[in-house]
């Protein structure tokens, strides 16, 4: 067989890896886990957010250098089977895979905590529309990256327009030294209340919030211009996760007092 005869068409564009790396950052490490992180260390819970940022960094420039240089499907699995041998090619797209169900297990939990919010105020069965979101959802992941695209940046573009409109009416909020629960906002405990340990253990809590930034790697072959468009759309993805990842994070802590907010699964609805 030829080696180009069974290569796929390349049709993502920047927007489409700037639309698969921001979406599959944003999810329960955003709507769910900031009271987590708060628990563990208070209101440098912010810092925290940012460090892990840039901690992503490394395994993001070695992402796009691989996936430019190998632009293959397979992502992780394709970059160890060629360097170290398909054993280590086959742990890896496992440990991948593995890694995968987890995180969408956590952000299932977040959708089911916000989902009771959406039962009570629209009367809606949320476990018939649960089923059918994860049956729509594999099926388009099924028929293949350029049919699906359209769907990402739809939902990436609304998204990344309601957190900013969040953001910016969260900074207007604090700003007027106004908080959604009454009082004056800013009135903050300590800022690292369990100390450097509880704060570099947050740091390792919220890495998981930035994973998904590399996963655009397994569409690598689909790409057009992958040279240009993958590292320069992880790299605008990244900022822009971090942005709204610090800032949002920010109202949160600035607007709910700690208690509140260390026992609250549903931050981003109750501050806002």
């Amino acid at each position: 067989m030829a080696s180009g005869s069974s290569s796929l068409k390349k049709d993502l564009t920047l927007y489409d890896v700037y639309a698969i790396s921001t979406g599959a950052m944003f999810s329960s490490g955003f709507f769910l886990l900031p009271g987590i992180a708060a628990a563990e260390t208070g209101p440098s819970v912010v810092l925290a957010y940012f460090v892990a940022g840039v901690l992503i960094l490394p395994s993001m420039y070695s992402m796009a250098e691989l996936s430019t240089a190998m632009p293959k499907a397979g992502g992780t699995y394709y970059f160890l089977d060629r360097s170290l041998g398909p054993l280590a090619g086959t742990v890896g797209g496992l440990g991948t895979w593995l890694a995968l169900v987890f995180k969408s297990a956590f952000a299932l939990i977040g959708m089911g905590a916000y989902g009771a919010y959406l039962a009570i105020y629209a009367d809606v069965p949320i476990k018939p529309l649960a089923a059918a979101l994860t049956v729509a959802f594999g099926v388009l992941n099924i028929v293949g990256a350029k049919e699906s695209s359209w769907l990402q940046r739809v939902l990436v573009t609304i998204l990344v327009g309601v957190l900013t409109f969040y953001a910016a009416q969260g900074a207007m909020s604090v700003w007027g030294g106004q908080s959604a629960v009454g009082g004056a906002a800013g009135e903050f405990p300590p800022f690292f209340t369990e100390g450097v340990r509880g704060f570099l253990a947050t740091i390792g809590i919220v890495f998981v919030s930035y994973a998904g930034l590399t996963k655009v790697a397994s569409v690598a072959e689909e790409v057009k211009n992958p040279d240009r468009n993958i590292p320069l759309g992880m790299g605008l993805s990244l900022l822009t996760a971090t942005g709204i990842y610090v800032i949002g994070v920010a109202i949160m802590v600035a607007i709910l007092p700690a208690s509140d907010l260390q026992a609250d699964l549903t931050p981003v609805f109750t501050s806002g």
